[in-house]
């Protein structure tokens, strides 16, 4: 097991002691190693301006795959044997810019240049993934801008999506290519600075056996709530635990009963390519729920035990009849989502457990779904409110009804009232009214900085009669 970071960075490998363990990303690279190309905007994870990306070989396919994260929220013991690659990385200097260095100069992509450095990882990182050019936006939903405007960003993506890979940020690729096949065996990481530790177990037995030894400790993911109560609420963690580096933790595969296990630690970016087979209709959800730096590190099982009330995908995975998977040392027990939520920030989850995975059940090929969110702006914002609806049609009737709501009280919830109101009930207009009346039963939303109580209810309510009325309408059109 290693008790010292490794990872490669400006062409060099790394070997790291003695920095504190809750040093996040961005404070070491610009103030242990001076690389300022990295920005600190909101230093939180909402601006994009210290956007950097980790490279991670593939043994098998013998390649470098990468995803930008955002630096600020990011620990530095998450990036032990990465390769961090900084803007400086992509090129060697102003006499040889990357092609999308090279696209926002031509497209005046810049005023200020304080954002740019973000704007051009999270550009480098679309040109790395080959990804077409109507993909751009998604790329630089994560990236503010106050004084450009996004337009030449854009035609600077365009311009640099098909260019070839430059020259000089291959032969650093070549560089850590050469240094990951030199590591040994990932066997953990026990990192321990003056009392505070980093464990990162590559077993889920030693995962759960180090859960067991610490209760106290808080366990880790992609630190993207963690970042802020690092950074803004100024908490101290001397034990963190992380669950990233096992492999049980991390996969996604459906069971052969067509159930879709996703592991506590996969990423959202990890489970959609699954996750979408399921819920096609949910991309627009998906591209909403945060920028790509989030998703590539926020974990769905973190979101889960978060428990917040206004995440985005608590009342999904409730509408999609989830359960969760809780394991110890002691054994597994599995319980439902709408179980799991017991008061505002609070779940059953006992002191000794981990969140190991969450189970969708295979999903009828007549249910109706939809996930819609409402927020201040359309990317990069928190919900005001969060609805799906699922259901089916049967012989003129709603069967399997499971509404759910973010955002309308002190935990995600299903809308107990109103889904026993429509289950088994004629799709009618009467049946609609009678639903929409029953939602002041199950909620008591609250006044806060994102919405009031009335607008909270008023939207819920629109949007619940709104997917009503397309019922009706269609249990019409399959009757005539």
């Amino acid at each position: 097991m290693s008790t010292v970071l490794e990872f490669f960075l400006g062409g060099e490998p790394q070997r790291v002691e003695g920095v504190e363990p809750t040093t996040t990303l961005l404070d070491y690279l610009r103030d242990d190693r001076a690389l300022t190309g990295t920005k600190e905007g909101c230093n939180e994870g909402d601006c994009g301006a210290c956007t950097v990306l980790l490279g991670q070989y593939d043994p098998l396919g013998e390649a470098v795959t990468y995803r930008a994260v955002n630096a600020c929220i990011t620990l530095l013991p998450a990036v032990h044997r990465f390769w961090v690659v900084t803007v400086e990385d992509l090129s060697n200097g102003l006499d040889s810019l990357h092609p999308v260095q090279e696209a926002m100069v031509r497209r005046h992509g810049s005023q200020c240049g304080f954002c740019t450095p973000g704007f051009v990882m999270s550009l480098a990182a679309m040109h790395l993934d080959n990804a077409p050019a109507d993909q751009a936006e998604s790329y630089i939903a994560g990236n503010l801008c106050r004084c450009t405007g996004y337009g030449p960003i854009l035609e600077a993506a365009k311009d640099s999506v098909a260019a070839p890979k430059d020259p000089a940020f291959a032969a650093k690729e070549h560089q850590a290519v050469a240094w990951f096949r030199s590591l040994s065996i990932d066997t953990g990481l026990f990192y321990d600075v003056a009392q505070a530790t980093y464990d990162a177990p590559v077993g889920l037995k030693a995962l759960l056996q180090a859960r067991k030894d610490n209760p106290e400790a808080v366990l880790v993911a992609g630190t993207t709530e963690l970042g802020l109560w690092l950074n803004k609420d100024l908490q101290d963690f001397p034990k963190l635990i992380s669950t990233t580096r096992v492999p049980e933790m991390t996969a996604v595969a459906f069971q052969p009963d067509g159930t879709l296990v996703i592991g506590g630690g996969a990423t959202y970016e990890q489970a959609w390519p699954l996750l979408r087979q399921v819920i096609p209709e949910g991309q627009d959800w998906f591209e909403r729920f945060a920028s790509k730096q989030i998703r590539q590190q926020a974990t769905i099982g973190g979101n889960i035990v978060n428990a917040s009330p206004i995440g985005d995908g608590p009342p999904v995975f409730l509408a999609l009849n989830a359960s969760v998977e809780l394991a110890s040392v002691s054994g597994t027990r599995v319980l439902p989502l709408s179980e799991f939520f017991v008061g505002y920030k609070t779940t059953a989850l006992a002191a000794d457990e981990i969140l190991t995975a969450i189970h969708v059940p295979p999903r009828e090929n007549d249910q109706l779904f939809a996930a819609l969110k409402v927020s201040k702006r359309k990317d990069q914002d928190i919900s005001a409110v969060m609805a799906v609806f699922s259901w089916r049609l049967s012989e003129g009737c709603f069967r399997d009804v499971r509404i759910a709501f973010g955002g309308m009280s002190a935990t995600p919830m299903l809308a107990a009232f109103t889904n026993a109101v429509l289950e088994g009930a004629p799709v009618t207009e009467e049946t609609a009214q009678q639903a929409l009346a029953s939602l002041d039963d199950d909620f008591s939303p609250i006044d806060d900085l994102r919405a009031t109580a009335w607008y909270r209810m008023t939207v819920s309510q629109n949007l619940l009669q709104q997917a009503l009325a397309e019922a009706v309408e269609t249990a019409a059109e399959a009757a005539a």
